[in-house]
């Protein structure tokens, strides 16, 4: 059976990278992933550096006033050693558009909801996510780009 503190200690970090992407702070954005990230669904996507994934969350980010990422329901499985954890995080993400924006109505607020699929590696320092992609259940509103 998994620790609990194992547990609690994966679901924080995902929180972390939530809030860090709310507030718009890279760097700690950027603190939360292992050096490599690979972003897509298993099997798919592409393994990216830190700083790209980081900077391009960012940049994602920036076509909004603001954003608030709720997470609810984590699964999360620790591997048997202890050094990898996959979890499935269910996260509904309320924003409202920039001025001007992608040529949308400035203020215009959207909503989606999903599961995040993510992966977990343990490095010195504790955990960090390896692995990250949003699968999205439903939206209202239009999502900018």
């Amino acid at each position: 059976m998994m620790d609990r503190a194992e547990e609690w200690a994966i679901y924080r970090l995902a929180a972390r990278l939530a809030q860090a992407g709310d507030d718009r702070d890279e760097a700690a954005y950027r603190a939360c992933l292992a050096d490599e990230v690979w972003s897509g669904p298993a099997h798919q996507g592409a393994c990216v550096p830190r700083e790209t994934y980081a900077r391009d969350a960012m940049e994602r980010l920036s076509r909004t006033v603001w954003t608030h990422h709720l997470l609810a329901n984590p699964v999360i499985a620790v591997d048997e050693r202890g050094r990898s954890a996959d979890a499935a995080i269910d996260v509904v993400v309320t924003a409202c558009l920039a001025m001007g924006a992608m040529g949308e109505e400035p203020g215009r607020r959207f909503t989606c909801g999903g599961r995040y699929e993510l992966g977990f590696e343990r490095g010195a320092t504790g955990w960090c996510i390896n692995r990250r992609f949003l699968r999205i259940r439903y939206r209202h509103g239009e999502a900018p780009g």
